[in-house]
């Protein structure tokens, strides 16, 4: 498959926008004949590495208040239940989706995840959600702790945040095709036109 035919997602476990993007990426790249490459990413420090130093949403409550109606509005469209998490940390959690990029089992390791964080409300950074995200899919919850704690994978996260700041993602979602990107649930339909027309 050609490069032209890969949805890299960039993502972040405390997004409700990412969650409601990772929903129906899957259904748009089986139209396409396309694969998703998922990228895992700090949307805080993204936001820093483009030059945002803006207070984040949940600090402005007219603001808040407005994304919270647009993101439930959203889940109901696309049939999702959306609950807001007790925390906003994913560091294991995003570490962990690398791994299970290696092991070909990224999308059922993204879809239990973001049920249990955005439709369970559930924190992303507590040792039963991990468990429970490993539970699905069959893995040893000490060894995953131990692997996304270690030096090792903490370098490979930070190595893959850093190339995705030197090639200008700022925030999650997004999309790239190519060098096409699409930052945002609410550009799902722009990234399925570039895809057609590849």
């Amino acid at each position: 498959m050609t490069a032209g035919r890969t949805i890299i997602f960039h993502t972040d476990f405390i997004s409700p926008f990412a969650y409601l993007a990772n929903s129906q990426l899957p259904a748009i790249a089986q139209r396409h004949g396309a694969r998703i490459e998922y990228v895992p990413l700090d949307v805080m420090h993204a936001k820093l590495a483009g030059g945002n130093f803006a207070p984040s949403t949940r600090a402005m409550p007219s603001k808040a208040a407005f994304i919270r109606r647009d993101r439930l509005g959203w889940a109901r469209r696309y049939g999702l239940p959306m609950t807001d998490p007790k925390a906003f940390r994913a560091p294991r959690l995003n570490s962990g989706l690398l791994l299970a990029q290696d092991r070909g089992v990224a999308r059922e390791y993204a879809d239990a995840a973001f049920h249990r964080v955005w439709g369970l409300g559930g924190d992303p950074d507590d040792p039963q959600l991990l468990a429970q995200v490993c539970g699905v899919l069959g893995w040893d919850a000490g060894e995953f702790v131990a692997h996304v704690e270690s030096p090792s994978a903490r370098e490979r996260y930070a190595q893959v945040q850093k190339k995705a700041w030197d090639q200008g993602v700022f925030g999650v979602p997004m999309m790239t095709v190519g060098t096409d990107m699409f930052w945002g649930n609410d550009r799902l339909d722009f990234l399925e036109e570039c895809l057609a027309a590849r």
